[in-house]
């Protein structure tokens, strides 16, 4: 019985949580909460996405964010990918 308690609670706070990082994602994009969590079903994904954004976003010199997108590409390519196809 307490076994399955806990599991329902860990589940529960994992919801929210996929819930609150998709809101924070749709403050920092133009796309809706729904259409994120349509976008990117899986945290693992949407925190993908969170990095890809900050090296965009960040000061550092094209060349930098180049190196930085090429060192992690196949971490961030399936990514890109569907936000590339959503514009499309």
């Amino acid at each position: 019985m307490a076994r399955n308690r806990f599991r329902d609670i860990a589940r529960a706070s994992a919801e929210r949580t996929n819930r609150e990082l998709s809101g924070e994602l749709a403050q920092l994009t133009r796309m809706t909460q729904p259409e994120i969590e349509a976008l990117l079903p899986r945290r693992a994904d949407r925190e993908r996405f969170v990095e890809l954004m900050q090296i965009v976003d960040s000061s550092a010199s094209q060349s930098r964010k180049l190196a930085q997108l090429k060192d992690r590409f196949e971490e961030f390519g399936p990514i890109v990918l569907r936000v590339l196809a959503k514009l499309v």
